[in-house]
């Protein structure tokens, strides 16, 4: 099949105009991309880094609205201690749902791991900001986060 202007133009307006997915445009159905996902889980639960990194890859390529694709691309990069980047990619978590204080926590983590105590604070507060005081997710990563902050000023 041979692409034509024509039809690079309309996926570009689909994409700019209608915020369609990679996933959206391919026609691959949310079974089909949850599926994917317990495959980078398992592979990620696994130890099998290299591989659930690839399957991230795939996942935030191809619908890169999902929160949850972006915490698991920064769990394997978090691992693989390339905090920069694991970073950015709980950034882009956080953007997406703000209220989720996951990516918030594993972004301090990374900071700290890096020696920079000033941003892993901020990370931190933006998580006692947003997170939901009122839902067990909400409750454990405020508990968590005051751990990892009594750890980052005692360093301090």
């Amino acid at each position: 099949m041979e692409v034509s202007k024509e039809m690079i133009e309309e996926a570009a307006k689909k994409i700019a105009f209608e915020m369609t997915t990679v996933r959206e445009l391919k026609g691959i159905t949310d079974a089909e991309m949850e599926a994917i996902y317990s495959l980078g889980f398992n592979f990620y639960q696994t130890g099998n880094i290299e591989n659930a990194e690839k399957v991230f890859k795939f996942l935030v390529l191809f619908d890169h609205f999902n929160a949850k694709y972006w915490i698991g691309m920064g769990a394997v990069l978090q691992v693989k201690r390339q905090y920069e980047g694991a970073i950015t990619a709980y950034a882009y978590a956080s953007f997406l749902d703000i209220h989720d204080p996951k990516p918030q926590y594993h972004a301090a983590e990374c900071y700290l791991a890096k020696g920079d105590r000033a941003n892993a604070a901020s990370a931190l507060a933006a998580l006692e900001q947003f997170a939901p005081e009122n839902t067990d997710r909400g409750r454990e990563y405020r508990a968590k986060a005051a751990e990892l902050k009594k750890l980052i000023e005692g360093v301090a």
